[in-house]
């Protein structure tokens, strides 16, 4: 090869090396927007059962009171109370938990996003030593060929 055409070749191999390494990195951080979004509509899953959950309490707690009353029960002291108050404890349980799956999925999607943008860096730096590198490479093949900036023999 000459010395004229190796350092342009191993321009365009630098040039190459940068534009594959920034495709890359726009592709991890596309993914890393994706997981959020995916963990964001995990989160409003979590949310549509934390309503069904507060419906369902509210539900629980009518029946009772109305068939306590029914019945010639005083529905807000006794058993009547203390079976509502129950029914009540454990649908609050029940938010609780269903509450903390949204936040885990919310952490967990954010986390997953940091993970393709640390992705994207690296791929970015790599791409950047591996031009450097080329670019390297192709000055000192010219001067051992002998070219411009070279010592000839």
């Amino acid at each position: 090869m000459s010395a004229g055409a190796a350092m342009p070749l191993m321009a365009a191999s630098a040039f190459m090396s940068l534009q594959a390494a920034g495709t890359q990195a726009r592709g991890l951080a596309a993914q890393g927007a994706y997981s959020r979004l995916q963990a964001k509509q995990e989160s409003l899953k979590y949310k549509q059962n934390a309503v069904a959950v507060l419906d369902n309490i509210l539900q629980t707690s009518a029946t009772i009171t109305a068939k306590a009353a029914m019945g010639g029960v005083d529905p807000f002291s006794g058993s009547a109370k203390a079976l509502r108050d129950y029914a009540v404890a454990k649908g609050a349980q029940e938010l609780y938990t269903t509450q903390e799956g949204e936040v885990i999925a919310l952490a967990g999607g954010r986390m997953q996003e940091q993970q393709y943008a640390m992705q994207a860096t690296a791929a970015r730096q790599a791409g950047f030593a591996s031009a450097i590198g080329s670019l390297g490479y192709g000055l000192q093949m010219q001067q051992s060929i002998g070219g411009p900036g070279g010592t000839t023999t």
